[in-house]
């Protein structure tokens, strides 16, 4: 009798692991480095739990740990989890992962990107569209300069994000804004200190420069405190994320503006395709666009929670 009770509690602790893992999507940032991937999670956390699924959250330390996301990637495949948001710097560092989660019958959604890959299938993507958000920022350093900036562009690591954000900005500089030139440019790895240090190099190297352009909300932040530093607080820094603290800092008169990416609905709306995949909700349409607004301190109050 005992042993046949022992058996049905372990049939029904493996059934209730069983029904857990059906009713889990996974959420995968590329790391927890920038307040942008906890404004994903937001959008996304309420969505799910509506929908009746628990978000399980992985991240790696640090965004150029490729070797790190794709092993944490495969791991939720083998937990037998319904569907996978992920966010990759290094897109094609992520295909073999995809695949598996392929060949697993693991729907996936990628998220913070509007880029489509090649030889992996992709549910959808939600993201916004990045060079068009650079070009955005060059029409606002181009209306607050009245058209002449000597510009430094703190770049992060090398990967699509940095290529579109900073080519948005460059050619837009160059087919409708002949006196705004690009003299500088640095990396700063997507990371505050590092930002600020690229900043400080630059600065000093072209005391000319009166606008610099950090490709993420970090780095641009990291830039302020060059700034300040340097005593060249007449400097215009101006962000791309739209994340809490730099509002803040907007709202503060230290970082001059921000480009709202939309980073909850991003969250959300990668959870809302991802029930769809699950579902077998056809998709004509893989690409979900979030709206892009340059923040500075005239409208910034607007995004303050």
């Amino acid at each position: 009798m005992k042993k046949a009770l022992a058996l049905v509690l372990v049939l029904m602790i493996a059934l209730a692991s069983t029904a857990l893992a059906a009713d889990q999507l996974g959420f995968l940032p590329p790391a927890m480095t920038s307040p942008f991937y906890a404004s994903c999670i937001e959008g996304a956390t309420p969505v799910a739990d509506a929908l009746g699924y628990e978000l399980v959250i992985m991240a790696p330390e640090s965004e150029d740990d490729y070797a790190t996301q794709t092993s944490m990637m495969e791991d939720l495949i083998t937990q037998g989890v319904k569907g996978i948001a992920v966010c990759g710097i290094n897109l094609d560092a992520l295909i073999p992962a995809i695949k598996k989660a392929n060949e697993a019958g693991v729907p996936v959604v990628m998220f913070n990107t509007i880029t489509e890959l090649e030889g992996a299938d992709v549910y959808a993507y939600s993201g916004y569209n990045q060079y068009n958000g650079g070009a955005k920022i060059a029409d606002w350093v181009n209306e607050k300069t009245d058209g002449k900036a000597v510009v430094a562009i703190i770049e992060g690591l090398p990967s699509d994000y940095t290529t579109q954000r900073m080519g948005g900005f460059v050619d837009r500089c160059a087919e409708a804004y002949p006196d705004i030139t690009v003299v500088a440019s640095q990396p700063g790895d997507w990371v505050r200190e590092k930002g600020m240090n690229a900043a400080m190099d630059m600065i000093q190297a072209h005391p000319e420069i009166s606008v610099i352009y950090g490709l993420s909300d970090e780095m641009a932040l990291g830039a302020v405190q060059a700034c300040k530093q340097l005593n060249r607080e007449d400097i215009i820094c101006v962000g791309l994320d739209g994340n809490p603290n730099a509002f803040e800092s907007v709202k503060a008169g230290e970082l001059t503006a921000t480009l709202d990416c939309g980073p909850v609905a991003i969250g959300a709306n990668a959870i809302k395709a991802l029930a769809e995949a699950i579902d077998g909700v056809a998709r004509d349409e893989k690409v979900i666009e979030a709206e892009t607004t340059v923040v500075d301190a005239s409208i910034v109050d607007n995004f303050i929670k």
